[in-house]
């Protein structure tokens, strides 16, 4: 029986990491102890009924946590640390030099290669600057000269380099996404040690039965935070343009972020429109749906995606990053050729006119999800610890 430690930035929490730590938790939990240790929590969230233990460093200095994470690893007797995200201001404490070298160390990336440069741009510091300081960045990183993106940059692949060295094996979300990230950041020699392994579906997703196309709604869903890196505006302006086109259909946008307030407003005068707020069971609005949206500026392996296509929901995508392309194909969703709202609509617009091409993407879009069912990815899982 393993000991396994997952260290995270947050748990519990909402979001994608977090919900599938909770996930792998649950499941791992069932045959060996399992505990975290975190920077923070949001407490409305639950804990896996499997876990042991939680803990969270005590805002110290980088000394402190290291200190305390040593003692948390020898204290628990812990054998495997799974480090969820791979986050820069974690490498210093995983990999301290003073750490036990007996331990089994995976490291899981959950975002795409090169994401830390859009990343730069979604800080809050940054996105208050002002079109005068946010276009001068934006020159001198045309230019070579933005040295502020440059030490960003550094700080993410630093802390990539650290983890594949050091790291007992090293896990990507897909094939294409292990191919990408040893291509982006010369990892080739290392290529060995790192596997693909997709996000799993809840274990509340294992037993959905296989949904009736003609009993859904409708509707065009969006699922997700309200934050400028899903870059919602192009949903409205894409929604503007079907309406033109097509009437009968609702937008449905289900969550909470800080751009909601902007994006309401931004709607206003659409129609068809509903904001139903954020949900820890988004369940219900896939069993209604017809079509799925994303358009964010970075991904990983969108857990929507995967979710929605368990209820034969339909994507229609801008092409993101290798882990949309590995749930997208193309007779299970559209992956739009351009960046654009005006792209988005027309192939909304294609799905909405074609009832049977809708059906059938739909009817694939659940057969594929077996992919991602909980059994599945657990055995890869499983033969790594």
């Amino acid at each position: 029986m393993a000991r396994i430690l997952f260290v995270v930035n947050i748990f519990p929490g909402p979001g994608g990491v977090e919900n599938v730590t909770k996930t792998l938790i649950g499941e791992l939990g069932r045959e060996n102890s399992v505990f975290v240790l975190a920077f923070s929590s949001v407490e409305s969230f639950p804990v896996p009924e499997t876990l042991d233990g939680v803990f969270y460093f005590k805002n110290m200095d980088v000394a402190g946590n290291i200190s305390y994470y040593n003692e948390i690893i020898s204290r628990l007797r812990i054998t495997h640390v799974i480090n969820q995200g791979i986050y820069f201001f974690l490498s210093d404490i995983v990999f301290n030099k003073d750490r036990d070298k007996n331990l089994k160390i995976i490291s899981v990336l959950h975002g795409m290669a090169g994401y830390e440069k859009e990343e730069y741009w979604c800080q809050e510091r940054l996105r208050t600057a002002g079109r005068i300081g946010i276009a001068t960045r934006k020159i001198l990183s045309f230019l070579g000269l933005n040295s502020g993106l440059r030490r960003y940059v550094r700080l993410f692949v630093d802390a990539y380099a650290v983890a594949v060295r050091e790291s007992y094996r090293v896990v990507l979300l897909s094939d294409e996404d292990v191919s990408s990230f040893c291509r982006y950041y010369h990892f080739e020699c290392d290529r060995w040690k790192i596997a693909a392994i997709p996000n799993p579906l809840p274990e509340s997703y294992s037993d959905v039965p296989q949904p009736d196309h003609g009993q859904k709604e409708n509707i065009v869903l969006y699922v997700g935070r309200f934050a400028p890196v899903k870059n919602i505006p192009d949903i409205l302006r894409a929604w503007e343009i079907f309406c033109k086109r097509l009437s009968g259909w609702k937008l449905v946008l289900v969550g909470d972020g800080p751009d909601r307030d902007k994006i309401e407003k931004q709607a206003q005068k659409m129609r068809d429109v509903e904001f139903k707020g954020y949900t820890t069971n988004p369940q219900p609005y896939y069993k209604r749906a017809k079509i799925i949206l994303l358009t964010s500026k970075l991904e990983g392996y969108p857990m929507t995606l995967i979710e929605a296509r368990r209820f034969g929901v339909v994507p229609v995508v801008y092409d993101i990053c290798p882990g949309v392309r590995s749930i997208v194909s193309d007779d299970c969703g559209i992956i739009t050729r351009k960046k654009s709202a005006r792209a988005l609509a027309e192939a909304m617009s294609m799905l909405a006119a074609n009832g049977g091409m809708l059906g059938a993407m739909s009817t694939s879009a659940y057969m594929k999800s077996e992919e991602n069912c909980l059994q599945t990815i657990m055995e890869k899982w499983k033969s790594i610890l």
